[in-house]
């Protein structure tokens, strides 16, 4: 991803700020799945320096300030990060940045959390090279992204339509694996599942798509707007997946990952 494509994402999501919580449920549970296996000691030592990275709205930002740690939400939307600042209460300092770039001093901060953000960065090695230079010897990384196969419902309809990329791509799990491993990072728990998400309508789920600022920034996508035929065709492709319960299903490949920076 380059950096007009970043740019492209980060206004998505800005725009995407106030529809973002309505509609974010498998956000939510996918955040708490990844608290959950943060290490205790991690959280109760007291006043921990700590990143929310990829804050969003600042949902799970404020529940990183257990025994007075110092927080940082840091989104690459300034349209996030205004809409967090506006509405999470707390003593949250936020911040524009990129994760790739970040703008902490070597050996700095003592747990870096990043709830499905990670996977809108342009190179996992350089992620992980800058996560491990900023985290303090002992420190923790706790993220969760997503994976190869994410709305592969979505994407073979459109497979059936036209020959154009309609659906982000996303990285098998060696692939975040052989990046932190590189970077030097030990592996402390790593959770990998999969989520079906159901929608009455394909109009549903596209909506959902929308307000949640998921734009598809991938080279060979359409540049036009799609025809009526087009998306009728793409609608009726999509029905195959229609279940007996009479819903339509939406994949997610989740991966939760705890590392930590050797001591």
């Amino acid at each position: 991803m380059n950096a007009m494509e970043k740019r492209q994402v980060a206004e998505s999501f800005g725009r995407a700020a106030e529809s973002y919580d309505k509609v974010a449920y498998f956000q939510r549970d996918v955040g708490n799945r990844l608290m959950a296996l943060i290490p205790h000691d991690v959280l109760s030592e007291q006043r921990n320096s700590v990143i929310d990275l990829g804050c969003g709205t600042g949902h799970f930002t404020p529940k990183l300030q257990l025994n007075d740690n110092q927080v940082v939400g840091v989104d690459l939307s300034e349209g996030m990060i205004t809409y967090a600042r506006e509405h999470r209460k707390g003593d949250v300092n936020w911040m524009v940045g990129d994760a790739e770039i970040l703008p902490f001093a070597d050996s700095s901060i003592d747990l870096i959390f990043s709830s499905l953000a990670i996977q809108w960065c342009s190179s996992y090695p350089r992620l992980f090279a800058e996560l491990y230079r900023v985290l303090k010897p002992g420190g923790v990384v706790a993220f969760s992204t997503l994976l190869d196969g994410t709305l592969k419902e979505l994407e073979a309809s459109w497979h059936e339509v036209d020959s154009y990329t309609h659906v982000n791509s996303f990285s098998v799990c060696s692939d975040v694996d052989n990046a932190s491993k590189a970077a030097g990072f030990f592996q402390v728990s790593k959770e990998q599942y999969t989520d079906v998400l159901s929608f009455e309508t394909v109009k549903s789920l596209t909506r959902e798509l929308k307000m949640l600022g998921a734009h598809n920034v991938n080279e060979g996508r359409p540049l036009k707007v799609t025809g009526r035929e087009r998306i009728l065709k793409f609608k009726q492709a999509y029905e195959k997946y229609r279940r007996e319960d009479g819903s339509l299903p939406a994949s997610y490949e989740v991966l939760l990952s705890v590392l930590t920076k050797p001591a």
